[in-house]
């Protein structure tokens, strides 16, 4: 299940990222954009072949969302838009994008036989898809309020509307310019303000349509589950014992929606400020319920801690966290998989 969460949203990510450097190339395409050490042709070549492999990473994408038990997402959701029980309408909309790609890909395959302007008309779906793709990420993305992932949707977006300002700006006509600014300007400030009171709100789960056995998981309607967060907490160091082995325990607070304390402990051979693992948990408490979730510690890479979560009725979701000690201070990031964002 673990690999196939991330594989789900490292695809998406790619995908996204690969589709606003084919948008952004195919803008600079139109207006037949060259220079002496860069010419037309090579624009067309890495517009085509960024194309192609947008459109790889959007198949892996919807296979491994369909493989993936967590949402029970089957493959008629990922084609026919808006029938998916998981965030309908956001899974919807990359349903529709990937709908639009596919009708690029048919007929690019099938150019011979059509007649250019239809080939150029389906062809113009691909910038639609783009921006139907990103409001998809930003709906029904987990991880849309990290800020890494932030950073990249706002990086993609300027992007394009840079691009976008610069192709407006060639227009012949004075009007055509303003209605294509207005568009363009009502599309950005539409999206910053989804993503204000939308993905960045807590409770964005439920409103996005997370079915609520998805929400309350084993853990029951009422308890919740483990949530993401920022992590702070105290160090404490015991050992050697009598077998060599030392033990790191980690003690602090989650700050996520709802608050969750920590206690995270490590047993291994000291290692450089550290140990080498032997064994190890992690236990969560949410603050509002009497609710734990604690499992063992399954790798110890550097700064990097993985772990398996069980709770009551058989809950059970993979913790990835990043810690960072100086002395008695640890401040880190907890992501649990399959969390509600």
């Amino acid at each position: 299940m673990t690999v196939l969460w991330y594989a789900t949203r490292g695809t998406g990510v790619v995908a996204l990222l690969l589709l606003t450097a084919t948008v952004v190339l195919g803008i600079a395409g139109t207006a037949r954009f060259g220079t002496p050490r860069w010419p037309r042709i090579m624009t067309a070549g890495l517009h085509r072949h960024l194309s192609l492999l947008a459109v790889a990473f959007v198949a892996v994408h919807v296979v491994t969302t369909v493989l993936d038990p967590f949402a029970a997402i089957g493959w008629t959701a990922a084609v026919i838009p808006f029938t998916s029980s998981y965030r309908p309408l956001w899974l919807g909309l990359g349903a529709v994008a990937f709908d639009l790609l596919l009708a690029v890909v048919v007929t690019s395959l099938l150019r011979a036989r059509l007649g250019y302007r239809t080939w150029r008309a389906v062809h113009w779906l691909s910038y639609a898809s783009w921006p139907v793709a990103l409001w998809h990420g930003l709906g029904t993305g987990t991880d849309s309020r990290q800020a890494l992932m932030i950073a990249l949707d706002a990086g993609c977006v300027a992007a394009v509307a840079c691009v976008a300002g610069w192709r407006i700006s060639l227009l012949p006509s004075a009007r055509g310019r303003l209605a294509a600014c207005s568009a363009g300007l009502a599309l950005v400030l539409a999206t910053v303000t989804f993503v204000a009171l939308g993905p960045l709100q807590s409770g964005w789960a439920r409103r996005a349509g997370t079915p609520v056995a998805l929400l309350a998981g084993a853990a029951g309607s009422t308890g919740g589950q483990p949530g993401s967060g920022r992590l702070t907490g105290q160090v404490s160091r015991t050992g050697p014992d009598a077998d060599g082995e030392a033990t790191i325990t980690v003690s602090g607070q989650v700050d996520s929606s709802p608050r969750q304390s920590i206690v995270i402990t490590l047993r291994g051979r000291p290692d450089d400020g550290g140990v080498t693992l032997a064994s190890g948990e992690v236990g969560l408490r949410l603050a509002s319920s009497a609710h734990e979730f604690s499992g063992p510690v399954l790798q110890l890479a550097g700064s990097l801690i993985v772990a398996e979560l069980r709770g009551a009725g058989g809950y059970a979701a993979r913790a990835r966290i990043t810690l960072a000690i100086s002395g008695s201070q640890a401040t880190g990031q907890l992501t649990v998989a399959g969390a509600p964002s």
